[in-house]
């Protein structure tokens, strides 16, 4: 018995390699040797030979300003996202007719693929035939027909709108199930007290949703500020610089520039920006873990 027992556990231990060589190997492939391989670009040059001057150039190529552009579109576009998601899950949070039909149509935007989605928003956009800027010249409310995606200043105006309507069902599906979270006896409690719905929504909801609105915010902030295929389908980066972002910057110099060790240099810095952010949610969600279990 002994004997059959131990073949049974040496054959389970087999299948058990067996099935997780694969991952291991797809996770090695894909998962470690990337960013190790990026590293060592990074601190050689063409050559193979040690050196820090691929650094030196990144910083010199518009890095600052990459940076700055990156953080702008990242604070702009989540807090827009934010708000209107927040609103729209209030909404939809509540019992009418066909919500769950209206639930399912206002995922669509999330659901499209983000190159799909700014090739349309490039034709909605489009000073010479896109319906956005006659539409807004016709209206009068521009004196002229913008150029929203040539004028330096129109351009971010351009990719956060169309981030916004990417991503507001993402932050509301989130927030909604927040809201979900919250018993409806104490609602119940608040009207039996007489309160108004501000009342309700400063006092009851917003604390209570606290939790769910810091792991939307801070997943939404990293997303938003690795975007790549938003902007190089609308703008590549143009016009100039005016939109080029960090991930469209690494791909210029490493594709564009034909310099792979200066982009993955990009790479690195960034990833430093990436664990500094990771490190402030971990920190906000063990703070608000802290504070809600007392």
């Amino acid at each position: 018995m002994s004997q059959i027992n131990e073949a049974h556990e040496k054959g389970y231990l087999k299948a058990v390699i067996m099935f997780s060589i694969p991952v291991l190997a797809f996770f090695i492939v894909f998962q470690v040797y990337p960013p190790i391989q990026n590293i060592w670009l990074a601190f050689t040059n063409s050559n193979g030979q040690t050196t820090l001057d691929n650094f030196s150039q990144t910083i010199s190529a518009g890095f600052w300003q990459s940076t700055r552009i990156t953080f702008e579109f990242a604070i702009f576009s989540v807090a827009f996202e934010m708000f209107i998601g927040f609103l729209f899950a209030l909404i939809l949070n509540q019992k009418f007719r066909g919500r769950r039909f209206v639930r399912t149509i206002f995922l669509i935007p999330w659901a499209l693929p983000t190159a799909i989605m700014a090739v349309g928003w490039k034709f909605l956009l489009q000073n010479t035939y896109g319906p956005i800027p006659w539409i807004l010249y016709w209206l009068h409310i521009t004196p002229s027909v913008p150029y929203f995606l040539v004028q330096p200043n129109l351009v971010m105006v351009s990719i956060i709108m169309a981030d916004v309507w990417k991503t507001v069902p993402f932050c509301a599906l989130l927030l909604l199930a927040g809201l979900q979270t919250i018993p409806e006896e104490l609602y119940e409690a608040m009207n039996v007290d007489g309160a108004n719905w501000w009342t309700k929504l400063t006092k009851l909801t917003l604390p209570l949703m606290v939790p769910a609105i810091v792991v939307t915010l801070m997943f939404r902030f990293l997303q938003a500020f690795g975007v790549f295929d938003l902007i190089w389908v609308l703008t590549q980066g143009g016009p100039g610089n005016a939109s080029m972002a960090l991930s469209p910057l690494m791909y210029q110099e490493t594709f564009g520039w034909i310099e792979p060790n200066v982009g993955a240099s990009t790479a690195v810095l960034t990833m430093f920006y990436m664990i500094g952010l990771i490190i402030v949610i971990w920190t906000t969600r063990s703070y608000i873990g802290r504070r809600y279990a007392q």
